[in-house]
Protein backbone atom coordinates (compact mmCIF):
# COMPACT_ATOMS: atom_id res chain seq x y z
CA UNK A 1 0.00 0.00 0.00
CA UNK A 2 1.66 3.09 -1.00
CA UNK A 3 -0.96 5.86 -1.27
CA UNK A 4 -0.32 9.00 -1.81
CA UNK A 5 -0.84 12.22 0.75
CA UNK A 6 -1.53 16.08 -0.65
CA UNK A 7 -3.51 18.78 1.35
CA UNK A 8 -6.33 20.63 0.28
CA UNK A 9 -7.25 24.00 1.43
CA UNK A 10 -10.82 25.47 0.85
CA UNK A 11 -11.44 29.01 0.09
CA UNK A 12 -13.94 31.35 -0.07
CA UNK A 13 -13.18 32.79 -3.42
CA UNK A 14 -12.41 30.73 -6.20
CA UNK A 15 -9.58 28.33 -7.02
CA UNK A 16 -8.37 29.98 -9.33
CA UNK A 17 -8.25 32.91 -7.93
CA UNK A 18 -6.41 31.16 -4.71
CA UNK A 19 -3.68 29.63 -7.24
CA UNK A 20 -2.68 33.32 -8.68
CA UNK A 21 -2.39 34.70 -4.67
CA UNK A 22 -0.20 32.46 -3.66
CA UNK A 23 1.67 31.83 -7.50
CA UNK A 24 2.94 35.28 -6.97
CA UNK A 25 4.30 34.57 -3.72
CA UNK A 26 6.33 31.36 -4.01
CA UNK A 27 8.62 30.83 -6.66
CA UNK A 28 8.53 26.99 -6.35
CA UNK A 29 4.97 26.83 -7.46
CA UNK A 30 3.96 24.42 -10.57
CA UNK A 31 0.23 24.42 -11.44
CA UNK A 32 -0.37 20.83 -12.13
CA UNK A 33 -4.22 20.93 -13.29
CA UNK A 34 -6.67 23.53 -13.09
CA UNK A 35 -10.60 23.54 -13.55
CA UNK A 36 -12.95 25.87 -12.69
CA UNK A 37 -13.86 23.75 -9.40
CA UNK A 38 -10.16 22.99 -8.47
CA UNK A 39 -6.48 23.52 -8.69
CA UNK A 40 -3.85 21.01 -8.59
CA UNK A 41 -0.77 22.70 -7.68
CA UNK A 42 2.92 21.69 -6.10
CA UNK A 43 4.64 24.38 -3.79
CA UNK A 44 7.76 24.11 -2.45
CA UNK A 45 7.81 20.42 -3.15
CA UNK A 46 4.76 19.65 -1.38
CA UNK A 47 1.10 18.47 -3.88
CA UNK A 48 -1.84 20.58 -2.58
CA UNK A 49 -5.26 21.02 -3.77
CA UNK A 50 -7.38 24.21 -3.76
CA UNK A 51 -10.88 24.27 -3.90
CA UNK A 52 -13.11 27.34 -4.40
CA UNK A 53 -16.95 28.09 -3.36
CA UNK A 54 -16.26 27.54 0.68
CA UNK A 55 -19.58 28.96 2.44
CA UNK A 56 -19.58 27.56 5.79
CA UNK A 57 -16.01 26.74 6.81
CA UNK A 58 -12.87 29.07 7.30
CA UNK A 59 -9.60 29.07 8.31
CA UNK A 60 -7.87 29.10 11.57
CA UNK A 61 -4.53 28.08 13.25
CA UNK A 62 -5.50 24.68 14.56
CA UNK A 63 -3.51 23.44 10.85
CA UNK A 64 -0.82 26.13 9.98
CA UNK A 65 2.40 25.44 7.39
CA UNK A 66 5.90 25.71 8.54
CA UNK A 67 8.25 27.29 6.11
CA UNK A 68 11.54 26.60 6.75
CA UNK A 69 14.64 28.84 5.94
CA UNK A 70 18.43 29.01 5.74
CA UNK A 71 19.15 32.56 5.81
CA UNK A 72 16.84 36.08 7.27
CA UNK A 73 16.88 37.43 4.19
CA UNK A 74 14.44 34.98 2.46
CA UNK A 75 12.43 34.59 5.63
CA UNK A 76 11.81 38.54 5.48
CA UNK A 77 11.02 38.64 2.29
CA UNK A 78 8.24 35.98 2.50
CA UNK A 79 7.14 37.28 5.98
CA UNK A 80 6.24 40.72 4.38
CA UNK A 81 4.28 38.56 1.45
CA UNK A 82 2.30 36.62 3.17
CA UNK A 83 1.67 39.12 6.40
CA UNK A 84 0.55 42.04 4.27
CA UNK A 85 -3.10 42.78 4.75
CA UNK A 86 -3.13 39.82 7.24
CA UNK A 87 -2.52 39.19 10.49
CA UNK A 88 0.87 38.82 12.92
CA UNK A 89 -0.11 36.07 15.38
CA UNK A 90 3.18 36.36 17.03
CA UNK A 91 6.16 38.80 15.56
CA UNK A 92 9.04 38.14 13.54
CA UNK A 93 11.81 37.88 16.03
CA UNK A 94 14.68 35.63 17.99
CA UNK A 95 12.98 33.20 20.02
CA UNK A 96 14.60 30.11 22.14
CA UNK A 97 13.77 27.81 19.29
CA UNK A 98 14.95 29.64 16.30
CA UNK A 99 16.96 32.49 15.11
CA UNK A 100 14.05 33.73 13.85
CA UNK A 101 10.77 32.96 13.91
CA UNK A 102 7.13 34.60 13.58
CA UNK A 103 3.80 33.41 13.26
CA UNK A 104 1.28 35.11 10.69
CA UNK A 105 -2.07 34.72 8.89
CA UNK A 106 -2.02 35.73 4.97
CA UNK A 107 -5.05 37.61 3.68
CA UNK A 108 -7.26 34.38 3.00
CA UNK A 109 -6.95 33.78 7.19
CA UNK A 110 -3.97 30.51 6.42
CA UNK A 111 -1.70 30.28 8.99
CA UNK A 112 2.16 30.58 8.53
CA UNK A 113 5.25 29.79 10.63
CA UNK A 114 8.17 30.97 9.55
CA UNK A 115 11.56 30.20 10.64
CA UNK A 116 15.43 29.57 10.50
CA UNK A 117 15.87 26.29 10.89
CA UNK A 118 19.42 23.64 10.10
CA UNK A 119 18.03 20.29 10.51
CA UNK A 120 14.66 20.03 9.09
CA UNK A 121 14.60 18.38 5.26
CA UNK A 122 11.10 19.83 3.89
CA UNK A 123 10.23 23.64 3.06
CA UNK A 124 6.74 23.53 3.76
CA UNK A 125 5.55 21.39 6.59
CA UNK A 126 1.83 20.96 7.90
CA UNK A 127 1.60 22.02 11.58
CA UNK A 128 -1.89 20.26 13.89
CA UNK A 129 -2.47 22.36 17.23
CA UNK A 130 -4.35 20.50 19.05
CA UNK A 131 -7.10 22.52 21.39
CA UNK A 132 -9.99 22.12 23.27
CA UNK A 133 -11.22 18.83 23.67
CA UNK A 134 -8.38 17.77 21.68
CA UNK A 135 -5.92 18.91 24.19
CA UNK A 136 -3.81 16.45 25.75
CA UNK A 137 -4.56 13.74 22.54
CA UNK A 138 -1.79 15.07 20.40
CA UNK A 139 0.49 11.64 21.09
CA UNK A 140 -2.72 9.68 20.82
CA UNK A 141 -3.08 10.95 17.64
CA UNK A 142 0.12 10.75 16.34
CA UNK A 143 0.67 7.44 17.31
CA UNK A 144 -2.65 6.71 15.77
CA UNK A 145 -1.62 8.19 12.13
CA UNK A 146 1.74 6.56 12.26
CA UNK A 147 0.37 2.91 12.66
CA UNK A 148 -2.06 3.59 10.20
CA UNK A 149 -0.45 5.19 7.10
CA UNK A 150 2.21 3.55 5.82
CA UNK A 151 6.24 4.30 5.39
CA UNK A 152 5.42 6.32 8.79
CA UNK A 153 7.52 7.08 12.13
CA UNK A 154 8.15 9.42 14.66
CA UNK A 155 10.91 11.38 14.90
CA UNK A 156 10.58 13.80 17.74
CA UNK A 157 8.15 14.46 20.98
CA UNK A 158 9.01 17.07 23.12
CA UNK A 159 6.49 17.41 26.20
CA UNK A 160 6.14 20.34 28.26
CA UNK A 161 7.98 20.34 31.93
CA UNK A 162 6.41 21.89 34.86
CA UNK A 163 6.84 25.52 34.62
CA UNK A 164 7.92 25.61 30.79
CA UNK A 165 4.31 27.73 29.57
CA UNK A 166 1.75 24.87 29.41
CA UNK A 167 0.27 21.37 31.22
CA UNK A 168 3.07 19.39 32.35
CA UNK A 169 3.36 16.45 29.84
CA UNK A 170 1.59 18.17 27.17
CA UNK A 171 3.35 17.85 23.79
CA UNK A 172 5.23 21.22 23.25
CA UNK A 173 6.55 19.84 19.71
CA UNK A 174 6.65 16.66 17.44
CA UNK A 175 7.47 15.88 14.34
CA UNK A 176 6.60 12.29 12.77
CA UNK A 177 6.74 11.12 9.31
CA UNK A 178 3.69 9.98 7.41
CA UNK A 179 4.14 8.34 4.10
CA UNK A 180 7.47 9.72 3.85
CA UNK A 181 6.52 13.73 4.31
CA UNK A 182 6.82 15.71 7.36
CA UNK A 183 4.02 16.59 9.62
CA UNK A 184 4.68 18.50 13.02
CA UNK A 185 1.97 19.03 16.37
CA UNK A 186 1.64 20.18 19.43
CA UNK A 187 -1.19 20.82 21.70
CA UNK A 188 -2.48 24.21 23.74
CA UNK A 189 -4.41 23.73 27.35
CA UNK A 190 -5.29 27.48 26.74
CA UNK A 191 -8.94 28.46 26.07
CA UNK A 192 -8.60 28.98 21.62
CA UNK A 193 -11.73 29.49 20.52
CA UNK A 194 -10.86 27.68 17.36
CA UNK A 195 -10.50 23.61 16.50
CA UNK A 196 -9.94 21.63 13.52
CA UNK A 197 -12.39 21.88 10.27
CA UNK A 198 -13.05 21.25 6.77
CA UNK A 199 -11.18 24.53 5.71
CA UNK A 200 -7.94 22.00 5.43
CA UNK A 201 -8.03 18.98 4.91
CA UNK A 202 -5.65 16.25 3.99
CA UNK A 203 -6.12 13.99 1.01
CA UNK A 204 -5.25 10.51 0.75
CA UNK A 205 -4.74 9.15 -2.89
CA UNK A 206 -5.79 5.34 -3.06
CA UNK A 207 -4.58 2.58 -5.74
CA UNK A 208 -7.57 0.92 -5.84
CA UNK A 209 -10.95 0.26 -3.65
CA UNK A 210 -9.27 -2.10 -1.23
CA UNK A 211 -7.10 1.23 -0.16
CA UNK A 212 -10.57 3.12 -0.09
CA UNK A 213 -12.37 0.51 2.28
CA UNK A 214 -9.16 0.27 4.31
CA UNK A 215 -8.55 3.64 5.20
CA UNK A 216 -12.33 4.59 5.67
CA UNK A 217 -13.30 1.88 7.58
CA UNK A 218 -10.72 2.74 9.90
CA UNK A 219 -11.35 5.58 10.64
CA UNK A 220 -15.14 4.97 11.24
CA UNK A 221 -14.23 1.73 13.02
CA UNK A 222 -11.92 4.37 15.46
CA UNK A 223 -14.74 6.58 15.68
CA UNK A 224 -14.82 9.07 13.29
CA UNK A 225 -17.60 10.42 11.13
CA UNK A 226 -18.36 9.91 8.13
CA UNK A 227 -19.66 13.06 5.58
CA UNK A 228 -20.20 12.92 1.47
CA UNK A 229 -18.60 12.32 -1.43
CA UNK A 230 -15.07 10.71 0.51
CA UNK A 231 -15.10 13.16 2.83
CA UNK A 232 -14.53 11.85 6.89
CA UNK A 233 -13.34 13.02 10.10
CA UNK A 234 -10.86 10.90 12.28
CA UNK A 235 -11.10 10.53 15.62
CA UNK A 236 -9.60 13.34 16.65
CA UNK A 237 -11.71 15.92 14.56
CA UNK A 238 -9.14 16.16 11.56
CA UNK A 239 -10.63 15.96 8.32
CA UNK A 240 -9.86 14.07 5.56
CA UNK A 241 -10.36 12.69 1.96
CA UNK A 242 -10.65 9.29 0.79
CA UNK A 243 -10.32 9.32 -3.40
CA UNK A 244 -9.19 6.65 -5.82
CA UNK A 245 -5.90 8.06 -8.02
CA UNK A 246 -8.70 8.44 -11.17
CA UNK A 247 -10.50 10.91 -9.40
CA UNK A 248 -9.13 14.18 -11.65
CA UNK A 249 -10.55 12.28 -14.75
CA UNK A 250 -13.66 11.09 -13.16
CA UNK A 251 -14.53 14.41 -12.07
CA UNK A 252 -14.40 15.87 -15.52
CA UNK A 253 -17.89 14.73 -16.11
CA UNK A 254 -19.16 17.35 -13.27
CA UNK A 255 -21.97 18.87 -15.52
CA UNK A 256 -23.21 14.89 -16.03
CA UNK A 257 -25.81 15.96 -14.14
CA UNK A 258 -26.45 11.75 -13.80
CA UNK A 259 -22.97 11.33 -12.62
CA UNK A 260 -22.83 14.34 -10.37
CA UNK A 261 -26.23 12.49 -8.61
CA UNK A 262 -24.58 9.60 -8.45
CA UNK A 263 -21.24 10.98 -6.48
CA UNK A 264 -23.01 13.40 -4.44
CA UNK A 265 -25.17 10.59 -2.44
CA UNK A 266 -22.17 8.57 -1.58
CA UNK A 267 -20.20 8.66 1.35
CA UNK A 268 -17.25 6.02 1.01
CA UNK A 269 -16.12 6.45 -2.96
CA UNK A 270 -16.93 3.52 -4.73
CA UNK A 271 -14.91 3.40 -8.32
CA UNK A 272 -17.32 0.49 -9.83
CA UNK A 273 -20.09 2.23 -9.12
CA UNK A 274 -18.91 6.00 -10.80
CA UNK A 275 -17.62 4.47 -13.42
CA UNK A 276 -20.54 1.70 -14.24
CA UNK A 277 -22.47 5.16 -14.15
CA UNK A 278 -20.30 6.68 -16.94
CA UNK A 279 -20.04 3.30 -19.24
CA UNK A 280 -23.66 2.56 -18.60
Amino acid sequence: MRSSIQTCLWFNQTAKEAREFYQSIFEDFEVKSENPMVSSVRLNGRDFIFLGGANHVTFNPSISFFLIFQSNEALEKKWADLSKDGKVLMELNTYPWSSLYGWCEDKNGISWQLMIHHTLPEKIIPALLFTQQNNGKAEQAIQYYTRLIPHSQINLLDRYVEGSGDKEGNVQHAQFLLNDQHFIAFESSYMHQFIFNDAISFVITCQNQDEIDFYWDSFIRDGGSPSKCGWIKDPFGVSWQIIPENMGQLMRNFNNPTFMNVFMSMGKIDINALENDLNG
